[in-house]
């Protein structure tokens, strides 16, 4: 007989998983481990090379599989919480100068563009923006927030109703937009003197020129989640209303991010496949 036949090989590979994954083997290899010297899992164990396969750190891993198969999930949770540190979320600041005048009455704007370079960050979970307008009118601010495919209003002639067709009357800015904020910038802005506060974004998409406080809001901070954080952002501005001008200080971008998978994680998502096997 030709034992190097494919025949036999497949044979001899078949009865090697079986023994491999075996109850019997499981005992055997618990007694050579036994005889071990020294401590298995740093490499150390019995002068017979067999054996000290036998007591390898993967080798455990099989036995403790074929015994015990629930330690297996109880073992990578702990690999998970070593490396939990290096799928974290992580949030990233920039802060952008500007100092420009915004073109009054002009819907050409002021566009800036930024661009974000975050090495390991894949996935955004939240993004917030701060902006810092001095002068003008608030009431007659246009702002959106572009980058790859996501879009968020951030003022839409803020204040603007069916009954005050000019917006908010205060004059300058320094505000957070945050989603989860308590209250709409829209309806929430100051009316008078400088304007502060945290709020949630405009996101009304309707025309600046008739948007009111019930036009339909659906262009939140929340539509860049997902989204790969790198790349080019960009912050448009528009003065909708002749009259007096704003100047575009600076704004801020918060972004919450998370990295790309790990290993650890791999390891999850394959246990989690070995647990709903049969066992032999």
């Amino acid at each position: 007989m030709n034992i190097f036949s494919p025949p036999t090989l497949a044979r001899f590979a078949s009865l090697r998983f079986k023994f491999f994954s075996s109850p019997s083997h499981a005992v055997l290899s618990a007694a050579a481990s036994a005889k071990a010297d020294g401590d298995k899992w740093a490499g150390h164990g019995p002068s017979s090379p067999w054996l000290r396969r036998a007591s390898s750190p993967a080798l455990a891993l099989v036995t403790m599989w074929a015994r015990r198969p629930r330690s297996l999930t109880l073992c990578v949770l702990g690999v998970l919480a070593v490396n939990s540190s290096s799928f974290a979320a992580t949030t990233i600041s920039e802060t952008f100068t500007v100092n420009t005048t915004v073109p009054d009455n002009n819907d050409l704007g002021l566009a800036d563009y930024r661009n974000i370079s975050a090495p390991g960050l894949t996935e955004i979970e939240s993004v917030t923006v701060a902006l810092n307008f001095t002068g003008g009118w608030n009431g007659d601010l246009y702002v959106h927030l572009v980058h790859d495919s996501g879009f968020s209003v951030l003022l839409n002639r803020p204040g603007c109703t069916s009954g005050n067709p000019d917006g908010a009357g205060s004059s300058g800015m320094t505000i957070l937009l945050d989603d989860v904020a308590a209250s709409d910038v829209h309806a929430a802005l100051p009316t008078v003197g400088f304007a502060t506060g945290t709020f949630q974004p405009d996101a009304r998409t309707a025309d600046p020129l008739v948007v009111t406080d019930l036009s339909p809001r659906s262009a939140y901070l929340s539509n860049f989640i997902g989204l790969d954080p790198n790349g080019t952002w960009t912050l448009f501005v528009a003065d909708q209303s002749p009259g007096a001008e704003s100047v575009l200080q600076s704004w801020t971008l918060n972004i919450t991010a998370v990295p790309e998978p790990t290993a650890a994680l791999l390891i999850w998502g394959s246990s989690a496949l070995l647990l709903r096997r049969k066992r032999y």
